[in-house]
């Protein structure tokens, strides 16, 4: 089998496992640049000497501009080949697996922007008060951003259906991984989204979206991220965020009152808890500012 054939094989395999087309893409991309230059040696004849030397050459590790690339960088492409591989010998198309000395660098992580709990009270005081449709709309997007920890793309992409109050439910149909989703509606946001709904549902009845801008469209995004920055402007907070920070928000105030790791990473939907332990680093420096202010 070919490198081509193979990396066709794989990605299909991807797309069977419910990986999108966004992060597939990623993996062909990654995989290409290192399949170009074995000198199209077929999969059967890699060698872990040759695949080690390949993933050293200065046109994967380097810049156009000739600076080393980003350590999360050249994981992404560590990450590939190594998935890839493992994949390929599961299938039985290697009796061995070349790629078992790749290792990824440990990367410094950066803690994400966050809203303490004095900038949530801040930011919901600013939004109430209001009657206008617009200011309901914008609340109703930002409490269920921080009581459910939805990613943005999810919120856009929700319909009026997807609510379910008496279930205390609401439905993501596109999650992140291609999996629905169900998220819990607690009495404060239910109550909230029923207000809500009164009004939407007399609005925009050619739209089946839950959030619909002015025109009667289905918001954007870039529609979310500029009302966020509106209301964080109204509220006072001068702090670089942007509305996936509000899901960062939601995780750490989740961890802490909980203090229950596995408890945050279900309610995210991350299927690796190590992608949900920054969230006891941030709670961390939470409690030592509080400390500090003693």
């Amino acid at each position: 089998m070919t490198l081509d054939q193979a990396l066709d094989a794989f990605c299909t395999h991807q797309r069977a496992q419910g990986r999108s087309e966004k992060t597939v893409a990623i993996y062909a991309h990654d995989l290409s640049r290192v399949f170009t230059r074995l000198d199209d040696l077929g999969i059967a004849t890699i060698t872990a000497a040759r695949l080690t030397a390949v993933m050293s050459d200065p046109a994967l590790i380097t810049s156009p501009a000739g600076t080393p690339k980003a350590p999360a960088t050249l994981n992404r492409g560590r990450a590939a080949v190594r998935a890839f591989f493992a994949w390929a010998l599961d299938a039985g198309h290697l009796a061995e697996n070349p790629a078992l000395g790749i290792h990824l660098q440990r990367a410094p992580r950066t803690p994400p922007a966050f809203l303490t709990d004095a900038e949530v009270r801040r930011l919901l005081k600013a939004l109430t008060g209001h009657s206008s449709p617009l200011v309901k709309r914008d609340r109703a997007l930002i409490e269920t951003f921080l009581a459910t920890g939805i990613r943005l793309q999810e919120l856009v992409a929700l319909d009026i259906d997807d609510v379910d109050l008496d279930a205390k439910h609401l439905h993501i149909r596109r999650a992140k991984g291609g999996q629905p989703q169900i998220k819990f509606l607690n009495t404060h946001l239910r109550g909230i989204l029923r207000s809500y709904l009164q009004w939407r549902k007399k609005q925009g009845e050619g739209c089946l979206a839950l959030f619909i801008s002015q025109r009667g469209t289905r918001l954007s995004p870039r529609q979310v991220g500029y009302r966020f920055a509106h209301w964080l402007q109204e509220a006072g907070i001068e702090k670089a965020i942007s509305p996936h920070g509000l899901r960062h928000t939601f995780a750490t105030r989740l961890y802490s009152r909980t203090g229950d790791l596995l408890v945050v990473q279900r309610a995210l939907g991350h299927r690796n808890i190590a992608t949900t332990e920054i969230y006891t680093h941030l709670v961390d420096g939470a409690l030592e500012e509080a400390l500090e202010r003693l």
